[in-house]
């Protein structure tokens, strides 16, 4: 199966081709956030090179989220977009649950970090699967599987969520995180192993080391996440479908003009 993989939701985004779990090509964004002209730019050099077609492609994974409003937005559209047009599966895929799946840490449990702005931090919990599988670069893709799933119980209810649906992630200030660490390691996951996942290039997010228990490990991710998005889309995929009105953003947040907004 062919996955075109986007990642818009930040500057360190990027897009990917793979044929099942092999990677063929990808591109990293050059630090540039305006995905509404650079995003198809990046996909059409990636075909070129790769001598494939957008046609080709069978399964389009974008990133949901959490991260830049606009990024989310332009990346969602343009997979419903094409997906809608050329007539192919589309499953979107967390960035918390692909810094996971990049990271695989060697852990219970993997609580992904990122730098929410405002002095503030999404925040989510992945427990590893009993059937974690070989290394990606050494499995059978028959064998590959996800490294975990996200643990819902710990999900809250944003403001402004629809229905109240709770959501994968939580959102939570710079004080609150090490009391959450500490609630997790010592709660029902007691004796249980716990690996805090941030990006090598969030600062804001790797500064918060020395803040959590001792008792957690630590795992810098680097790079794109458009292959462990690749990946997650692709199992999530044969596990059931999504069509393209399906795909939803992780937003977890209010973006800046509804909060910054005033009835008259």
């Amino acid at each position: 199966m062919l996955i075109l993989a986007l990642d818009t939701t930040s500057e360190h985004g990027g897009v990917a081709l793979w044929r099942d779990f092999e990677c063929l090509s990808s591109a990293e964004s050059r630090g540039e956030s305006n995905y509404s002209v650079t995003l198809f730019q990046m996909v059409d050099a990636l075909l070129r090179d790769a001598k494939l077609r957008l046609q080709d492609v069978d399964l389009i994974a974008p990133a949901t989220g959490p991260g830049s409003f606009t990024g989310i937005r332009v990346g969602l559209a343009a997979a419903q977009g094409w997906a809608q047009a050329m007539g192919c599966a589309v499953r979107g895929v967390s960035v918390l649950e692909a810094m996971a799946e990049q990271a695989r840490p060697a852990a219970h449990w993997a609580v992904p970090i990122l730098d929410a702005r405002r002095g503030e931090f999404y925040v989510s919990v992945v427990h590893r699967t009993d059937a974690m599988g070989a290394p990606i670069g050494r499995a059978r893709a028959s064998e590959v599987q996800a490294w975990g799933s996200v643990d819902m119980q710990v999900a809250a209810q944003p403001e402004g969520s629809r229905d109240g649906a709770r959501q994968p992630g939580l959102l939570l200030s710079r004080e609150s995180v090490p009391r959450f660490l500490e609630k997790l390691k010592e709660g029902r996951r007691a004796g249980e192993s716990v690996s805090c996942v941030a990006r090598e290039w969030d600062s804001a997010a790797q500064a918060l080391r020395g803040a959590v228990p001792a008792t957690l490990g630590w795992h810098a991710i680097t790079g794109p996440l458009t292959g462990a998005i690749a990946r997650r889309a692709l199992i999530a995929h044969r596990e059931g479908g999504e069509a393209p009105n399906q795909l939803d953003a992780l937003y977890l947040r209010r973006s800046d003009a509804e909060m910054h907004w005033k009835e008259d």
